[in-house]
């Protein structure tokens, strides 16, 4: 990807920030004046941020862009609409207010419109707007006059374009140039730093392998695959790996291009919440038979050559899946009918259907952890409130799960948030608390000595082992504590008078490790 040249004296931390960012961007300090550029040095084309110390945002954004000299207007196409949640009764409703209009609550709403573009002096067309923290998509279009851009083509921009482009002739997803802005310190918006562009960054690749259930391609089908900085092909612990289902109208560039899931992932690990792990990005299209079909993609093609090709582990429990809308449908099939596939399941802004008893039987049993979220005013098909409908009767059913909902609707405002969550809080950080427990009289009194010994050991392969300590109990009295030694925490302490309830052991989990307790253990 091309970086952009500085237009501006950067400070250090900024320097670096803007050679890190994936687009084309160059993040200046609005304090400092642009030296006046000479005959000789043309302004760069595409995206350039600037931080303005001014509101709404205290950020803006000029988009530069050269078109065909026959066009004679050109407008920009971006995902940067917004709305008070209050004010969307439907999909594609809201206040449909520009960026330089935004409000603190805002949601980025849809649809998304068109705004026009200047043509300068040097025949490039021009557009400054502030911007929000976040992730941002963006396209031009030549000519067309539906502020919707019905009907139009819409054009990447050549100089900030995505680095994987699809495969085959006739992939969907028209929107192939993204930006991201910071949060400004004095204007505050969002809290998207979990998106930001690192130094340290893995490797980005697309890949075709065999598929004789595949029609389009035929015979073929394509995935993105992440492997993360430092990734090791031969390390002696295989990586677990994270599979990613986009929604309708995409295909399996969409989890890294729209979704900077490989970012998300990144920041994750730099903050020493999560392990390195691989992430795949799967493409549904050209697969006959819906839902199952896709999970027999998985199972017979998609498996077989990830596990060939690289460094992961073909246990199902350090296997991850999530979905999103049409990715969510698939998720759910996953998740209530292919339990054992995965150790961790997630669907997003998908309503799901009624489980069966059998197929809350087998979330009972999933080894890692179970997530549903969704956006708060996602109006498309009701999902909001069929999301929530759903959750809720599986928690009735007694299926442990992890709800969590943000403000948005039907886009990738909602799911990448999903996403960092889903790491944060859940994927490959399982763990298990077993017990032993030794009881006997202390001496003439009528005290007893107990030994107990508690076993923490992680759900799926890890290079770490839980750390911290363990807490015991018996009954609601506190037993004392008892650090973790590898893998183990022993407690020994005088009850007063007989143990007479059980022993129950409760991890208290650390930065990469959730939580977990023991079975009470009766050592009467």
């Amino acid at each position: 990807m091309p970086v952009a040249r500085p237009r501006l004296l950067l400070t250090p931390p900024t320097r670096r920030l803007a050679l890190a960012l994936l687009t084309a961007v160059t993040v200046a300090a609005g304090a400092l004046a642009a030296p006046a550029a000479s005959a000789a040095q043309a302004e760069p084309l595409g995206p350039t941020v600037t931080r303005t110390d001014q509101p709404p945002t205290g950020y803006s954004v000029t988009f530069r862009y050269q078109a065909p000299d026959t066009v004679q207007q050109v407008h920009i196409y971006g995902d940067w609409w917004y709305s008070d949640p209050a004010n969307i009764p439907c999909q594609d409703c809201g206040d449909a207010r520009p960026p330089a209009e935004w409000q603190p609550g805002d949601v980025a709403a849809t649809p998304w419109h068109t705004q026009a573009m200047q043509k300068g002096a040097d025949g490039v067309w021009t557009f400054t707007t502030p911007l929000p923290a976040g992730t941002f998509r963006y396209a031009f279009t030549h000519d067309c006059t539906n502020e919707l851009a019905t009907g139009c083509t819409l054009h990447d921009d050549p100089a900030n374009r995505w680095q994987i482009q699809p495969q085959y002739p006739g992939a969907p997803g028209a929107v192939r140039s993204t930006i991201y802005v910071p949060e400004s310190r004095k204007f505050p918006t969002y809290d998207t730093g979990y998106q930001a562009p690192v130094a340290r960054m893995g490797t980005l690749e697309s890949r075709r392998y065999t598929s004789p259930l595949s029609t389009n391609p035929r015979g073929v089908h394509d995935i993105v695959v992440y492997t993360p900085y430092g990734y090791d092909p031969n390390r002696a612990t295989p990586y677990p790996t994270l599979y990613l289902s986009h929604g309708g109208g995409d295909h399996s560039t969409a989890w890294t291009m729209q979704g900077v899931a490989h970012l998300i992932l990144e920041n994750a690990i730099q903050d020493g919440v999560v392990q390195p792990m691989v992430i795949v990005s799967t493409d549904f299209n050209g697969l006959p038979g819906g839902n199952e079909g896709y999970v027999n993609e998985l199972r017979n093609n998609v498996f077989p050559f990830v596990e060939e090709n690289y460094n992961v582990s073909a246990r199902p429990e350090d296997r991850a899946f999530a979905g999103f809308s049409a990715g969510g449908s698939r998720a759910y099939t996953i998740m209530y009918n292919h339990t054992s596939l995965f150790g961790y399941h997630a669907a997003w802004s998908a309503g799901g259907p009624n489980a069966t008893q059998a197929q809350i039987d087998r979330m009972k049993a999933v080894a890692g952890g179970i997530m549903i979220g969704t956006g708060l005013q996602d109006r498309l098909g009701n999902i909001a409130d069929a999301s929530q409908r759903n959750a809720a009767a599986l928690r009735a059913a007694g299926v442990e799960l992890d709800e969590f909902n943000v403000p948005g609707v039907h886009t990738w405002h909602v799911w990448r948030p999903l996403l960092n969550h889903y790491l944060r809080t859940l994927v490959f950080r399982a763990t298990t608390t077993g017990l032993d427990v030794e009881a006997e009289p202390a001496g003439a009194s009528h005290n007893t000595k107990v030994t107990a010994t508690a076993t923490l050991a992680t759900v799926s392969t890890s290079v770490a082992d839980p750390s911290g300590k363990v807490d015991f109990y018996t009954g609601d009295t506190y037993l004392g504590s008892a650090p973790i030694i590898g893998g183990i925490a022993r407690l020994k302490t005088v009850v007063h008078g007989p143990l007479d309830t059980p022993v129950v052991a409760r991890y208290e989990g650390d930065r990469l490790f959730n939580g977990s307790q023991s079975a009470a253990v009766d050592a009467r």
